[in-house]
Order: C-alpha cells, then sequence, then structure tokens
C-alpha cells in the first residue's frame, strides 16, 4: 500500500516566521522619497550590517511621534530603541531620547551626526521641517550625548537641516547651531534650548513630568512604557523647537514668497475664478495639493463662462 500523504504537499506545516530581518525596508514613499528610502535600507544595511528589529511594518506605524500609542510607534522610534537594546536606560534617559525623537521631526539633527551622514541627507526646506528619510537614516545610530553632575545633567549640541538655497559658510555655522540641556529636579526635567556663542538670541525652556511620559515600570518592547506622547511633542514643538527654528532662519533674512497653501477652501474658488484653464494647468502642476482644488474647480466651473473659453 501506498501512503496518501507521500505524494500530497503537507499542508499542516506551518510557514517559518521571524521577525528579524538583514535588510529592513521602509516601504513606498511617492516620488524621489520611495527611491530615496530604499537606498537608505541598502547603504545603511551594507554600512553596518546590523539587523534591525522591526515590530511593525510601515503601514501599520504612525508617521511621527504625535500619533504614537502604547502598542504602536514610527519605525524611527523603534529603531533608536534597537540601539540601545542591550543598555540600560534611566527613565530620565529614555525621556532625553523621546526629546531627540521630536528634535529630529521639527528639523533639528546632533551635530555630529551631522557630521557623519551629511553626505546623505537630503535637503529640508525653510516651509517645512519634517523629511521621512531623514529621520529614519539619522535615528540608525546612537545619540551623541553628554552627562553631567552625577547623570543629573545632559546636553547635546543640534543644528538646523536646511535647503540647498541657505549658506553654510563656517563663519556663519553658529547661527545654525544650538545647545540642549537637560537638567533633573526629582522627577521633573527642566529642557533649555540656547543658542551658541556669539549669538545674543535668547533662549527656550520647558518643564517636563518625567512619570508622565516614562512609565516607571518593566515592559517590553520599551515604547510600551511611553505614555501621552502626543501632549509632549505638542509641547516640545510649541515651546522649544519650532521658536528656535524660526529664530534661526530669520537671521539669514530671508526672502518671504508668497504661497497659495494654508487657505481657506473657500478662497480658492474665488482665486480659481480669476484664471483660465492654461493658467489653471500651471497651478495644478506645483503639487498634489493644488493639483486637486483646481482640477476639482474646473470640473465645477461652468462651460460657458468666458474665462472657460480663453
Amino acid at each position: 500500500m501506498t501512503d496518501p500523504k507521500a505524494n500530497s504537499p503537507n499542508i499542516d506545516e506551518p510557514t517559518p516566521t521571524t521577525s528579524v530581518i538583514d535588510q529592513p525596508t521602509v516601504g513606498v514613499i511617492e516620488g524621489a522619497d520611495g527611491a530615496a528610502d530604499d537606498r537608505l535600507d541598502r547603504e545603511t544595511s551594507a554600512s553596518d550590517g546590523k539587523p534591525l528589529e522591526v515590530v511593525e511594518k510601515e503601514e501599520d506605524s504612525p508617521l511621527c511621534l504625535e500619533y504614537a500609542t502604547p502598542t504602536s510607534v514610527p519605525l524611527h522610534l523603534q529603531y533608536v530603541l534597537q540601539e540601545y537594546k542591550n543598555s540600560k536606560l534611566s527613565n530620565a534617559e529614555l525621556l532625553l531620547l523621546l526629546i531627540y525623537m521630536v528634535a529630529l521631526e521639527s528639523g533639528f539633527v546632533e551635530n555630529q551626526s551631522f557630521v557623519e551622514k551629511r553626505a546623505l541627507l537630503k535637503p529640508v526646506p525653510s516651509v517645512g521641517c519634517f523629511h521621512v528619510y531623514n529621520v529614519r537614516l539619522l535615528s540608525r545610530e546612537r545619540v551623541h550625548y553628554t552627562k553631567d553632575f552625577e547623570d543629573t545633567g545632559f546636553r547635546m549640541l543640534l543644528r538646523i537641516l536646511l535647503d540647498n538655497s541657505c549658506p553654510e559658510e563656517p563663519a556663519i555655522t553658529h547661527k545654525l547651531q544650538s545647545r540642549l540641556f537637560a537638567v533633573l529636579l526629582g522627577d521633573l526635567m527642566m529642557v533649555t534650548l540656547s543658542p551658541v556663542a556669539p549669538s545674543k538670541e535668547p533662549g527656550f525652556s520647558t518643564c517636563l513630568s518625567i512619570g508622565r511620559y516614562v512609565l516607571n515600570v518593566q515592559l517590553e518592547p520599551i515604547y510600551q512604557r511611553f505614555r501621552k506622547l502626543d501632549e509632549l511633542s505638542l509641547q516640545l514643538r510649541q515651546q522649544l523647537f519650532q521658536p528656535m527654528r524660526a529664530q534661526q532662519l530669520l537671521s539669514f533674512k530671508p526672502h518671504l514668497h508668497p504661497s497659495l497653501l494654508g487657505l481657506p477652501l473657500e478662497l480658492y474658488d474665488k482665486i480659481f475664478t480669476h484664471l483660465n484653464n492654461n493658467q489653471l494647468n500651471i497651478v495644478a502642476n506645483v503639487n498634489k495639493q493644488l493639483h486637486k482644488y483646481s482640477n476639482e474647480f474646473k470640473e465645477r466651473r461652468p462651460q460657458g463662462s468666458l474665462m472657460y473659453l480663453v
């Protein structure tokens, strides 16, 4: 007799799975950022050869810290925590890592990391600050900071990321840099962001409760200890990073240009009414948002109108 299972595929045997991959991928991002993110994966895996433990796929994880939950955090936070997987970090140091993640999302970078990764970084326009390629690239290495006062104080040197049109001569490098100081006062962390000398511009400060954002319990993965990250992100952006970035950008006396972005929706129809179809096509080529608005307006515009016939 022949065994009927001998010639049939084994459907009961489970397919092996693993959470450790040799070359972490970050999904597909539209346009040039998709190719850039693929290049990021190849370059980082080729440079260090270290496997990364990715808990979530990109489509399941939030883009930035503001939308994180106790069970789902951005990939760049997972990457930086992976660098400290075998290290014992205090609650204060974990909060410091969260502060640095918000700094990355706000267009800042630790100065030594900038020097090491400068050739790979993408330009960041003055009108924005978040570039997913830069954030994920810079989060794949340890954060460079200094401990002071018997581990009750921390400091790091930051600088802002700019686009290619901004000058970066050595004589004005200090205008791009700032010092982040964090001092522990019991369960509180006083955080100050100050310009470097010889700048006479003011600095910015805020106070954080460590226990409010980092639970004093042992949980795995570590990010399950984090709470209220939306509140933390908003406070740091509004009180530290956005004011400092705006202050440093204004020190270059940039030329301001008008923009159609950020207007109330009802104003677009009033503006587009004065444009003919050729002009609307030009507006549509600026970006996806204006492309959508202009196409929707052309569909609503009466075909017998004078501007439609022009």
